[in-house]
C-alpha cells in the first residue's frame, strides 16, 4: 500500500488535483522568503517545471534571485513572491513542501484538503483503477490517480470521509500486495525461452517479482516469488508462452483515456479494431483501465504492442513517449540489478522497457514524462561517451583485434585503460570505460581493423 498524508486547511483548488489556483480578492502585494543557496535548485525544478507548476497553482509570480557566482559562499537568498495576501500564504506553504522533497501537485493538493497515498506499485494502481468507481459512490470522494500516487478529495469538504476512503483502499489492496510463491511447470526445451521473455522481464521490473528455473523430481518449472497479483499476471504470460503464444502488456497511466472526448474516443476505437484486423492480434484495453493487454502468435503480438504505442503517442502526445534505444545499451540503461529502471519508475511516471524491441515506453502525467525522458537521455548520451560498438564485416577483423594467444587485446586494455569485448562468431567488438580511454581504444581498433 502507500503512506497516506494529512491535508493542512486552507485554499480551496479544484478537487481532482488541478493545478489551478484558486480564486482571490484583495490588492496585489509583495513579500519575502529567505532560502538556502544550496535549495534555489528546487524550487526552480528540472527545466523549471517546479516553479510552473508552483506559480499556476498558487497564482503568485516567483521571482528568484541571480544566480550565485562561482566560488562564492554559500548564504541566505531572498525570493521574491508576488499576488494577494491570500495566495502569497498559500505559496509559501507550498515552497515550504517542495523544500522538503515533496512534489508541487501533491503538495498543494494536501493544502486544499486531499489526503494522499504514496509509491503506489503498478500491480496495486491497475486493482485501483478498476475499484476507484466504487470508492467515489460509496464513499463521497474524488479519487484522482496519477501513475505512483493518489489523491483522495472529499466532494463536501469533510476530511473524515477521505481518510476512510484511503483505508478502505488500503484494505482493497492488502489481498493483491500479499507476497506469494508458485511454480509454473514449463516443458525443458521451452525453460531459457520463457524465462528470458521479454514481457515476464517487464512484469519483473515493474512489480519486483523474482522468477527462477526449478528443477524438482516433478518436472521443470519457473518459480515465482512477489506479489499475488503479479504472480497471476506471470501465470497467464508463462501459460501463453507454453501453448506457443505471444502476450505482453503496455502499462499505462490511470484514467488517461477517459481525458478523450467522444469523438476522439470514437476515432481511437477505429484505429484500435483497424490494429487488430491489421495485426491478428488481440488487444483489450478498457477506458479505466492501467495497461493494454495483446494476445496472439509472437510475432503478431510484438507488432501489435509496437503500433499501439505510436497510436497512443499520436492521441496524448504530453503523456505517451517511446524512446528507441541501440540494442546493446538495453542492459547498460537498466543499471545493475535494473536498479536504474527503478529509480525510473519512482519518477512518477511508468517506465517499461522491452528487452526485445530495445524501446522504453514512458506513460505519465506531461511533468513526469517530460522528467523521465530527459534522464534516459542523458543515460543515452553518457552510454555514447562511454562505449563504442562495431559491426566487422569479417571474423579476421576480430581476430587481428585478439592477436596471437590474445596479446593483442591485452596490450590494447592495458595500455588504453578500457574493456573490449570481442565476439568472433556475431563479429561484434564492445568498448567500454572512461570517455577518454573509450576515444583511445577506439582509435587503435579502427587502425588495426582498416577501418577509416
Amino acid at each position: 500500500g502507500g503512506k497516506g498524508g494529512g491535508g493542512k486547511g486552507g485554499g480551496g483548488g479544484k478537487a481532482g488535483g488541478s493545478l489551478k489556483a484558486p480564486p482571490s480578492s484583495g490588492p496585489r502585494e509583495e513579500d519575502t522568503i529567505e532560502v538556502d543557496d544550496r535549495d534555489i535548485g528546487r524550487i526552480i525544478g528540472r527545466g523549471g517545471m517546479n516553479i510552473r507548476d508552483l506559480q499556476d497553482g498558487t497564482g503568485c509570480r516567483i521571482i528568484m534571485p541571480e544566480r550565485k557566482e562561482d566560488g562564492a559562499e554559500n548564504a541566505l537568498r531572498i525570493v521574491r513572491l508576488q499576488g494577494t495576501k491570500e495566495l502569497i500564504k498559500r505559496c509559501k506553504e507550498a515552497i515550504s513542501g517542495v523544500l522538503m522533497g515533496d512534489e508541487p501537485t501533491d503538495v498543494l493538493a494536501e493544502i486544499d484538503g486531499a489526503v494522499l497515498m504514496k509509491n503506489i506499485d503498478g500491480m496495486s494502481m491497475g486493482h485501483l483503477a478498476k475499484l476507484k468507481d466504487k470508492f467515489e459512490e460509496e464513499h463521497k470522494v474524488t479519487v484522482d490517480l496519477d501513475a505512483r500516487s493518489v489523491r483522495i478529495w472529499a466532494k463536501d469538504g469533510n476530511r473524515e470521509y477521505a481518510l476512510k476512503a484511503k483505508e478502505a483502499i488500503e484494505e482493497a489492496m492488502e489481498d493483491i500486495t500479499t507476497v506469494d510463491t508458485f511454480t509454473v511447470a514449463v516443458p525443458p526445451h521451452l525453460v531459457n525461452q520463457v524465462i528470458n521473455d521479454s514481457t515476464l522481464r517487464q512484469l519483473q521490473d515493474q512489480t519486483g517479482l523474482t522468477a527462477n528455473v526449478s528443477k524438482t523430481d516433478e518436472g521443470t518449472g519457473i518459480r515465482l516469488t512477489g506479489l499475488a497479483g503479479a504472480i497471476e499476471e506471470a501465470k497467464k504470460i508463462i501459460e501463453r508462452r507454453n501453448q506457443g503464444e505471444g502476450a505482453a502488456f503496455l502499462p499505462l497511466m490511470p484514467g488517461m483515456l477517459n481525458k478523450m472526448s467522444p469523438a476522439m474516443r470514437a476515432e481511437f476505437q477505429r484505429d484500435l479494431s483497424f490494429l487488430m484486423q491489421n495485426s491478428g492480434a488481440q488487444i483489450d484495453i478498457g477506458q479505466a483501465a492501467n495497461q493494454a493487454d495483446f494476445q496472439g502468435g509472437p510475432d503478431e503480438v510484438a507488432y501489435a504492442k509496437g503500433e499501439m504505442m505510436k497510436i497512443l503517442h499520436h492521441y496524448f502526445p504530453q503523456e505517451c513517449e517511446v524512446i528507441e534505444l541501440p540494442p546493446e545499451s538495453v542492459d547498460w540503461i537498466a543499471g545493475e540489478d535494473d536498479r536504474e529502471l527503478m529509480r525510473l519508475q519512482s519518477a512518477g511516471a511508468v517506465a517499461a522497457l522491452d528487452r526485445r524491441s530495445a524501446s522504453m515506453w514512458i506513460c505519465g502525467n506531461a511533468r513526469s514524462v517530460e522528467m523521465t525522458r530527459k534522464r534516459i537521455q542523458n543515460s543515452m548520451a553518457r552510454w555514447d561517451r562511454e562505449h563504442f560498438f562495431m559491426q566487422c564485416e569479417s571474423k579476421h577483423q576480430c581476430f587481428a583485434v585478439i592477436g596471437t594467444g590474445g596479446s593483442t587485446i591485452r596490450e590494447l586494455q592495458s595500455s588504453t585503460g578500457a574493456r573490449i569485448d570481442v565476439d568472433a562468431n556475431q563479429c561484434t567488438i564492445m568498448i567500454s570505460g572512461k570517455e577518454e580511454s573509450v576515444r583511445d581504444a577506439k582509435r587503435r581498433v579502427l587502425e588495426i581493423t582498416g577501418v577509416r
